[in-house]
């Protein structure tokens, strides 16, 4: 007898689809979440404290130091005004 799925193995061969629906959808939401969470992270901590965003900048400026882009009285004056904030 017919079960209403169309019988037999035709019926499974539509859970087997479901199956597989739910877990690339599944999938996907992981995927999102890590992705997220990957770029709240990396954008210096401005999801945090706030903190983060400035250890950025003093990295610049020392990279800018160190390959002779601003002088060392250049440096300090815009790392003091970084702390002042």
């Amino acid at each position: 007898m017919m079960n209403g799925c169309g019988g037999g193995m035709a019926g499974m061969a539509w859970m087997g689809l479901w199956g597989l629906l739910w877990l690339v959808i599944v999938a996907a939401v992981v995927t999102l979440v890590v992705v997220g969470v990957l770029r709240l992270t990396r954008r210096g901590g401005k999801a945090g404290d706030g903190r983060g965003g400035a250890d950025t900048a003093r990295d610049r400026l020392r990279q800018r130091y160190a390959s002779g882009e601003i002088e060392e009285e250049e440096l300090q004056r815009r790392l003091a005004a970084l702390a002042d904030r």
